[in-house]
């Protein structure tokens, strides 16, 4: 039996990262907390849950494909293209106001 040394090296890089997160996410000093990754307006969101897993499995996959040696341009361009694309297109057509902060009045219009 060989042991895949990549892969136990990539699970160690994710479990010392998911480690030091947790560790800032309890530390009172800290104003880091996990379950906002999930939140949309103080509610857990379907599709932030959905948009973190599937970026969690997507980029297995890709360090999978590069470790394996089966990495092409072509992956590598549907991987930017699926987590790029949506962030470009939401910056460029989200035509929501700003928040005002509190302490300063509203603009007339």
């Amino acid at each position: 039996m060989s042991v895949d040394w990549m892969l136990v090296l990539l699970l160690s890089l994710l479990l010392l990262t998911g480690v030091s997160i947790w560790r800032a996410h309890c530390n009172p000093e800290n104003q880091i907390n996990i379950v906002d990754l999930v939140l949309e307006h103080g509610r857990m969101s379907r599709i932030a849950v959905a948009f973190m897993l599937t970026l969690g499995v997507t980029t297995w996959l890709m360090v999978d494909l590069e470790v394996r040696g089966r990495m092409s341009e072509a992956y590598l361009m549907a991987y930017g293209g699926m987590w790029v694309g949506p962030l470009v297109a939401k910056v460029i057509f989200n035509r929501a106001d700003p928040p005002v902060p509190n302490n300063m009045p509203k603009a007339a219009p």
